[in-house]
């Protein structure tokens, strides 16, 4: 396992670099920063020395803790979920809390290279059930070009929720007055009502690439509902790839996009 991991790292150290106008994002459900097949067992220190490794220019996470009971079981030196990565990858970050949860706090998290406004939107649940938030930031490249960057995690329990979260999402992200760019847990597959019911000028970054490898559990019993959305009138898909990594109940989604020139 050691020298498979090995192998997969430096195989992103000699592909990975990109240049300066394009965007590297990564999604990952980080499963509350607890090895899902070790209870009790941390993770958050091998996620960040992906991040590290990989450098995007902005991450999504979901289900982030902060300072909730299960997590200060696992991490009892009190040090916020958020606040720990940004110590251990240098990240700038932001959670957006969703709900009360366990003592503490439940919703999404950011982690960016260079950003500002960071703000988070309250999605409806007319169905009930757990509440729901998307973290937004407008982030920075070197090359100074701006664009919003959204990370969410939508109702698991009610297809009304999910559909009324889409609407609001793509809704609020046509608002924005710069390119904007949606990643998360969507709780829905490629073949559902809420997949089909985004904008066709929004691509979905594994459809464009042909890849529908699973996002969540396995090969056999897994589904595709981890996903990156963009703007094709702002941007251009580059790369896509399914990192099996095994530090999670889902996999890490990675692409990376290029903004398109503005035509005259």
């Amino acid at each position: 396992m050691k020298q498979s991991l090995l192998l997969f790292l430096f195989s992103w150290i000699w592909f990975g670099n990109t240049n300066a106008q394009e965007i590297k994002i990564l999604t990952y459900n980080i499963f509350h920063g607890e090895s899902p097949d070790k209870p009790g067992t941390p993770n958050l220190e091998k996620i960040s020395d992906l991040f590290v490794l990989m450098q995007p220019e902005v991450i999504a996470l979901q289900e982030v803790d902060s300072l909730t009971g299960r997590y200060l079981s696992i991490y009892p030196d009190s040090l916020d979920l958020i606040k720990r990565m940004i110590r251990d990858t240098g990240y700038r970050g932001y959670f957006a809390k969703a709900m009360d949860f366990d003592g503490g706090a439940y919703g999404e998290g950011l982690l960016v290279k260079k950003g500002s406004q960071y703000h988070t939107q309250k999605l409806p649940n007319p169905a009930g059930g757990e509440p729901r938030a998307a973290a937004w930031v407008k982030a920075e490249l070197k090359t100074l070009e701006e664009f919003y960057f959204g990370g969410t995690h939508l109702c698991h329990e009610f297809e009304a929720n999910r559909i009324a979260q889409v609407d609001s999402l793509f809704t609020y992200a046509e608002t924005l007055n710069k390119p904007v760019i949606l990643a998360g847990d969507f709780n829905f597959t490629p073949d559902s009502p809420e997949y089909s019911r985004i904008p066709s000028h929004w691509k979905e970054a594994g459809a464009e690439a042909g890849n529908t490898q699973h996002t969540y559990g396995t090969a056999e019993s897994g589904a595709r509902i981890d996903y990156i959305w963009y703007d094709s009138r702002k941007f251009e898909l580059v790369e896509y790839k399914v990192l099996d990594l095994p530090y999670s109940d889902h996999y890490p989604v990675w692409a990376v996009l290029r903004m398109k020139k503005e035509t005259p």
